[in-house]
């Protein structure tokens, strides 16, 4: 039977594509054929066209293909370009994404939208904008990461050797709150235009929430938050040294609050310099040494660097307003962001 022939209940069919490892464990949209058809309407392209060969399994991502997937995670075809746009960003060789789908790491696509799609499509990009209850940010991420499974192979346990994985396998896709960005937004940072909307898929391993409701000067701000980004055992301190960049997701009061005496720039420039002296008596000896072997430029005295250059801090603001909480993610170490412009 085809998928585009499913009959029967929802239950049925959730069932059916269960069992053969089509889903994500959650319930899924019958991909018929009306569906599909609608779906594919959103794009220019043919469906038979192969947008990507995703690894490690090298199946081809046809606009069919991943239409299936975009209407098993609920997507309304109007998402679907960002859906497209997205698979191919991912399959960019500077993002990795062999070793994000076969490795024990955590790492997760984690898409950012930027642009004037953010209103058109309400993409969340303030309250709870890494959480649940918008359909645009849930499902979207959620066709990016059924596409994993389905055409990717990323099956858990004999493809995917990932130790615990993470909830942003699920879905993870925020917007940018532009409107409330003392800086320029992120796509304007990276080559685009204003008036593009684009997306940036990043590969972060998790969240780190950044509390702080004392500072009142930007310099305390940034010393918050560099330190809690100096987690030891992340891959962008060990192994990866130099290597992706650590997603800082700011709310806009802290990057309000930053930008009274930093631009963008210079604050990614004082969070290297205030993150480059981890006492090395933080790192277990065998560790060490192996940073001395591998990496000896990381370690200076008796101090660890975290990241190597300034454009290793990829900062957003996105989130609620009159909150104390900022988000880090540190990343899969080898992949680097990549942007693309999404076809209006």
């Amino acid at each position: 039977m085809s998928v585009h022939e499913l009959l029967g209940s929802i239950d049925d069919v959730y069932a059916w594509a269960y069992e053969r490892g089509w889903t994500d464990g959650l319930p899924i949209i019958p991909p018929t054929a009306d569906r599909v058809e609608k779906m594919m309407a959103s794009v220019p392209r043919a469906p038979q066209e192969v947008v990507a060969e995703l690894p490690p399994r090298r199946a081809a991502a046809t606009i069919e293909a991943l239409a299936v997937n975009a209407v098993m995670a609920g997507c309304l075809p109007q998402y679907f370009p960002v859906v497209v746009t997205a698979i191919e960003a991912l399959t960019d060789p500077k993002y990795a994404l062999l070793m994000m789908n076969t490795s024990t790491n955590p790492s997760a696509p984690m898409l950012i939208i930027n642009g004037p799609i953010r209103a058109n499509l309400d993409i969340n990009c303030s309250w709870s904008v890494l959480g649940p209850g918008n359909r645009a940010n849930a499902t979207i991420g959620r066709a990016v990461s059924l596409a994993m499974i389905n055409l990717a192979g990323r099956v858990p346990g004999t493809v995917s050797k990932s130790t615990h994985s993470q909830p942003g396998r699920y879905s993870f896709c925020l917007g940018e709150y532009e409107e409330k960005s003392p800086w320029e937004p992120l796509h304007v940072e990276r080559g685009f235009k204003a008036e593009d909307s684009t997306v940036t898929v990043a590969a972060p391993t998790g969240t780190i929430n950044v509390h702080d409701k004392d500072s009142k000067r930007a310099e305390h701000m940034l010393m918050t938050l560099a330190h809690s980004m100096e987690v030891i055992g992340s891959n962008n301190v060990f192994i990866r040294y130099g290597y992706g960049e650590i997603v800082i997701i700011l709310c806009p009061d802290h990057a309000a609050l930053i930008a009274q005496d930093f631009s963008k720039q210079q604050a990614k420039e004082r969070l290297l310099e205030l993150t480059s002296k981890m006492p090395a008596s933080w790192f277990p000896p065998p560790r060490l040494e192996s940073m001395r072997a591998g990496v000896p430029d990381q370690i200076q005295g008796d101090y660890v660097r975290l990241a190597a250059r300034p454009d290793q801090f990829l900062i957003v603001v996105a989130g609620g307003h009159g909150g104390y909480h900022s988000v880090a993610c540190h990343t899969l170490g080898m992949a680097f962001a990549v942007t693309r412009r999404i076809p209006s």
